[in-house]
């Protein structure tokens, strides 16, 4: 169910939770599912997602919410393989990447809203060795990303030296610059569809935010990816930014073995792609 609201002059200044708790005020959700809601990309101001709860509101915004059940669901990670020493996770978007969810030590990260295959390790030992095999860049990585525009190259490596741009509302954004931490990143295109294309990500470094900085610096943002792009040249609408952490592969730690996991790609996913006319099809390379 989506309402709409405008504010009106002796109304500017709030911040949005603040509006949407006295227009809500009465009604099923709590202030916690009121931001929640924001923070899913359920809320617009003037046409534009805002996923922001502290956003300071100005005379004659259009804000309009869906406030049709809360999104959250209990999380259970399904295990995707495991050994004696690590243990591979399929983390849905949404979910953030931390201890407490998920049994073991996290070997690396993802960010809230990325889809896709994290590792824990069982020892302290095992996660040692699995951060010198990032170190020396024998761990590989594959994401598949929905981006915005008509990628044109077949093939593409950025490399530039990212670090922190600003901060805001607890958030930090990243950009290349000369001070940096050296980011290279390639890229694959798997294909095109109605403004927007398929690409199959392959980082070579692991930097913050490394592939969202890179195709936007590129033009090309990570649909949904509303952090670091606000406005998209496709028109279809998205509930999280469309990037999928698919497979990872690397030799095992303990020396038995190469290891190789892919996530299956999630069913958000695939509807997006079938909604910018991209087949699913493609994923069967």
């Amino acid at each position: 169910m989506k309402k709409r609201f405008k504010v009106s002059s002796q109304e500017k200044g709030q911040r949005l939770l603040a509006f949407l708790r006295t227009h809500l005020a009465g009604g099923a959700l709590s202030v916690k599912a009121l931001k929640r809601c924001v923070e899913q990309k359920r809320c617009t101001i003037n046409g534009r997602v805002e996923t922001f709860s502290t956003h300071i509101l100005a005379a004659g915004d259009t804000i309009e919410i869906d406030v049709g059940g809360d999104q959250l669901k209990q999380f259970e990670p399904l295990l995707l393989w495991e050994d004696e020493a690590l243990a591979a996770y399929d983390k849905p978007a949404g979910v953030v990447s931390e201890k407490g969810n998920f049994p073991g030590e996290l070997v690396h990260r993802l960010d809230k809203e990325t889809s896709g295959v994290i590792l824990v390790a069982k020892s302290s030992l095992v996660l040692e060795k699995m951060i010198e095999l990032f170190r020396k860049k024998q761990v590989h990585k594959e994401y598949l990303a929905i981006v915005d525009g008509l990628v044109h190259e077949k093939k593409k490596t950025i490399t530039s030296k990212l670090a922190p741009r600003h901060r805001y509302q607890g958030q930090v954004i990243y950009a290349s610059a000369p001070q940096g931490q050296e980011a290279i990143t390639s890229w694959e295109l798997l294909g095109s569809g109605d403004k927007a294309s398929l690409l199959l990500c392959l980082p070579v470094t692991g930097r913050t935010h490394q592939l969202r900085v890179h195709l936007k610096e590129a033009g090309h943002p990570i649909l949904g990816d509303y952090q670091y792009a606000k406005r998209f040249y496709c028109p279809v609408e998205v509930r999280r930014h469309m990037l999928h952490a698919y497979r990872i592969a690397f030799p095992h730690p303990l020396g038995t073995g190469d290891v190789d996991i892919t996530a299956p790609v999630p069913p958000d996913f695939i509807a997006v792609l079938e909604s910018v006319g991209i087949s699913n099809e493609i994923l069967n390379r």
